[in-house]
């Protein structure tokens, strides 16, 4: 992944416009660009017949959440099939996968603990671990992908702040670990809920690690 910067302005607090290159060489992306929402790769209000026509500077962008096929296909099948973009028919899309989901909102009930996430599914609520995350990107093979996190709500606790970023960094160490390309395409997540302290905190241990982006 290589990000150019093509122009800028503002002073110390620059406003850059470049191009990202994601995935492979037909990913060529002008930033900044806009990322649609998704439920399985499908954004909520545009029929797949009318993505096609959607005006952008390069390929339109997918959010899409690997959680959402933790009730689907096992990643055995959607690696055989070819990942996404040949499951969903949207080989000319770039996919941005991250567990998680910019539609619904945070529920309070979300939780985690030492081995990984937990998520709610239509089966009831999952626990996910690094090595899970992990074997669901590498089918889903997606363009872009966001490490494994553990997103708390606005109202927690000091002390639970701190937990999160404590968990997601380790997380972070896991999925690199875990990858086979290296964490070439990974976006590290930046978590501490409204703690600016604890944010500012993940992310500069991010950095750290090298990757991608933020």
């Amino acid at each position: 992944m290589r990000f150019v910067v093509t122009k800028s302005c503002g002073g110390s607090s620059r406003v850059r416009v470049g191009s990202l290159l994601a995935g492979n060489p037909s990913s060529l992306l002008e930033t900044p660009a806009l990322l649609l929402s998704t439920k399985k790769g499908l954004p909520a209000f545009i029929s797949p017949d009318l993505l096609a026509t959607l005006d952008s500077p390069g390929p339109p962008l997918l959010h899409i959440s690997p959680v959402h096929f933790l009730d689907g296909p096992s990643p055995s099948i959607i690696s055989s099939i070819g990942g996404l973009h040949q499951m969903l028919a949207l080989q000319s899309f770039v996919l941005v996968a991250s567990p998680r989901d910019s539609i619904d909102s945070l529920p309070e009930s979300i939780g985690a603990n030492k081995l990984g996430a937990a998520f709610e599914t239509p089966s009831g609520r999952r626990l996910v671990k690094p090595s899970d995350y992990m074997d669901m990107i590498s089918s889903l093979k997606a363009d872009l992908w966001a490490s494994l996190a553990d997103e708390v709500p606005a109202w927690v606790s000091e002390k639970r702040n701190r937990a999160s970023v404590d968990r997601t960094l380790r997380w972070l160490d896991d999925c690199i670990a875990l990858d086979k390309t290296g964490g070439e395409n990974i976006f590290g997540a930046i978590v501490g809920g409204t703690s600016v302290k604890e944010r500012q905190r993940c992310a500069t241990e991010v950095v750290k690690r090298n990757v991608p982006g933020p």
